[in-house]
């Protein structure tokens, strides 16, 4: 669901991937019902043994971003790995890395991203920070769509044209233009296509 949700994603999970060489871990939408949407490239391994031994609740990565917005280093938060989780994490490459977080709405979104050879750079937190902060809102953002909005949007999932929805919705094509970018404006989509895919990913049109 994320690549229909996230602009140009195959690109923007390379380079995240490059900066974080041993790992990353999203969590969009996150409560204690559950995650609206999450992406991980951590080592199985690590996932397994974190999940066996109820680490979440220990992790001081996840207790700084419950806690907190921003972005940090590992090595920057101040909080005592009691449970031994981020010693233990070193054994499956998780040596140095960053944690970033913040609240839209009633929930919360983090990330983590890990390296094994290095610390990140500040231009690296920033760029991590500043993609994960204009990805949070396209995933669950809840947008006021008219119903003519969402009519607009119907018959471009159909694959009309706009002359054809004009046609279809006896109004003019300046009106379906207009509320195309309205639809495109309220969903963050950076075009039609986009909106369509968000629109569908999340529900808004059936």
């Amino acid at each position: 669901m994320l690549p229909s949700l996230i602009p140009d994603y195959e690109n923007e999970m390379k380079v995240l991937n490059e900066i974080g060489n041993a790992g990353v871990i999203m969590m969009f939408g996150f409560s204690f019902e559950g995650t609206e949407f999450l992406y991980s490239t951590y080592p199985k391994e690590w996932m397994d043994v974190y999940k066996e031994k109820a680490y979440f609740g220990l992790d001081p990565t996840v207790v700084w971003a419950l806690s907190n917005s921003g972005t940090r280093r590992w090595s920057d938060l101040e909080i005592p790995d009691i449970g031994g989780v981020m010693q233990h994490a070193k054994c499956f490459r998780l040596k140095y890395g960053g944690v970033s977080s913040q609240r839209y709405g009633m929930s919360k979104s983090f990330l983590g991203i890990a390296r094994h050879d290095r610390d990140l750079t500040d231009a690296e937190l920033a760029h991590v920070s500043k993609k994960f902060k204009s990805w949070a809102p396209l995933l669950l953002k809840r947008p006021d769509l008219t119903q003519a909005e969402i009519d607009v949007l119907s018959c471009l999932k159909e694959g009309l044209a706009q002359r054809e929805i004009a046609q279809k919705l006896n109004i003019a094509e300046s009106t379906v233009k207009q509320r195309a970018l309205r639809v495109c404006g309220k969903l963050g989509a950076v075009n039609r296509t986009h909106a369509v895919a968000i629109a569908v990913a999340r529900n808004f049109v059936s």
